[in-house]
């Protein structure tokens, strides 16, 4: 990042919000990601354009997960190197076995348990179904199976980055722009 000389911005926090869309690139990349979950409801379609689509979904998934995890990477190596200058953010625990640490996070928190125990009724109502009729097959069903499964993808992956160290940086960054900008209104 560049140092500023000028008193209009003496904090950076006009430089900051560049790197601060990294966190914000990073959600939005890992929730197409895990909407790209829903591709896999047409894996035994006979129709090879639709079943070639559901490959190209599963491809998608990775590619947007790859690219929203170095956008997190991206911003963690930018809140360490303003470690360096005194401007961190201590935590102990790694995000994935903090609970609740703020409103966004116990968001997530609620909907990665929701998620789950929906899912894994799903998946026990579809056993006990296809138990007792082997030719079950309905689409609704299988479409709120895979859309809660990839909530939960979503949500475990938003409960870690929500309760870690990065983004309790990122809140201090928003909080920090957000106490300027209020000044320069109030100097006007």
């Amino acid at each position: 990042m560049k140092k500023r000389t000028d008193d209009a911005d003496p904090i950076g926090v006009i430089e900051l919000s560049k790197e601060t869309q990294y966190m914000k690139r990073t959600i939005l990349f890992l929730l197409i990601s895990s909407l790209m979950l829903l591709c896999s409801l047409f894996v035994d379609t006979e129709n090879t354009v639709v079943r070639a689509l559901t490959y190209i979904g599963g491809l998608l998934f990775w590619i947007f997960l790859i690219i929203g995890y170095f956008m997190f990477y991206r911003f963690s190596r930018f809140r360490k190197s303003q470690q360096k200058n005194n401007r961190s953010v201590k935590q102990k625990l790694p995000g994935i076995i903090v609970f609740f640490s703020n409103p966004q996070a116990t968001k997530a928190d609620i909907t990665m348990i929701l998620s789950l125990v929906i899912s894994v009724a799903m998946m026990v109502i579809k056993q006990v179904i296809k138990g007792s009729d082997p030719t079950f097959n309905n689409f609704l069903f299988e479409l709120i199976s895979v859309l809660s499964f990839a909530v939960f993808i979503f949500a475990i992956q938003m409960h870690a980055i929500l309760n870690g160290v990065n983004y309790r940086y990122y809140l201090s960054l928003t909080e920090t722009k957000r106490r300027h900008k209020t000044k320069k209104d109030r100097a006007k």
